[in-house]
């Protein structure tokens, strides 16, 4: 009987060793973003004090103290744990890095596209040409909702008792580049000089 009760306790030692070995290598095979590791073991020195290493980096001062570890790979069969912490990141980017990397990315990559949206028409700073001005956008939207070439509106516009009230978005958005030098006040002069000589000189034929 307690050769029985031994004989069992070695197979199922055997075979939590087996699973375990199993699980091991399934875990180690799986992709990086799936296998989260634990920090490494601290390193002590021979009478029993923390090893140090030596910082050959920047390194800032600031309250954020976070760390983010993850499995990379190194050749072919082997793994290495990477280390990333707050005080290797200066306080703006600790502070934005401290959320999670999809949560984060959202506040860069509008930072990111407001800047270079911003280089790129700064190019259109204090030129007024004559086609973006309050007369040519009024024609410009008459003939395109005339000739039914916007995309926006040209079903929109169409039957809106049928389709139900909506916003149209050509009312809304920019019409031109430049509409943030050029306001609703940057009218055509010389247009505007032609509207008055023909409207005088229609008085004067009336008048006469």
């Amino acid at each position: 009987m307690q050769l029985y009760s031994n004989g069992k306790k070695q197979i199922c030692i055997r075979m939590n060793n087996n699973a375990h070995n199993v699980f091991k290598r399934y875990v180690a095979s799986q992709p990086l973003g799936i296998n989260i590791p634990e920090p490494p073991p601290r390193e002590f020195l021979p009478n029993g004090e923390p090893k140090k290493y030596r910082l050959n980096q920047r390194y800032y001062n600031h309250k954020y103290d976070w760390e983010r570890w993850s499995l990379r790979p190194a050749g072919v069969f082997h793994t290495y744990l990477h280390g990333e912490f707050a005080k290797d990141h200066k306080p703006h980017m600790a502070w934005l890095l401290q959320f999670p990397l999809p949560l984060a990315f959202i506040p860069y990559f509008l930072f990111a596209f407001g800047l270079s949206f911003t280089f790129h028409h700064v190019s259109y700073l204090g030129i007024k040409p004559k086609r973006y001005t309050v007369e040519w956008v009024e024609a410009n939207k008459e003939r395109e909702r005339a000739e039914n070439t916007n995309p926006v509106t040209r079903y929109l516009d169409r039957r809106r008792k049928e389709r139900g009230p909506h916003w149209i978005l050509e009312d809304y958005l920019p019409a031109h580049p430049c509409y943030l030098h050029m306001s609703q006040y940057h009218h055509d002069t010389e247009l505007l000089r032609k509207r008055e000589e023909e409207a005088a000189e229609k008085e004067d034929s009336s008048d006469d």
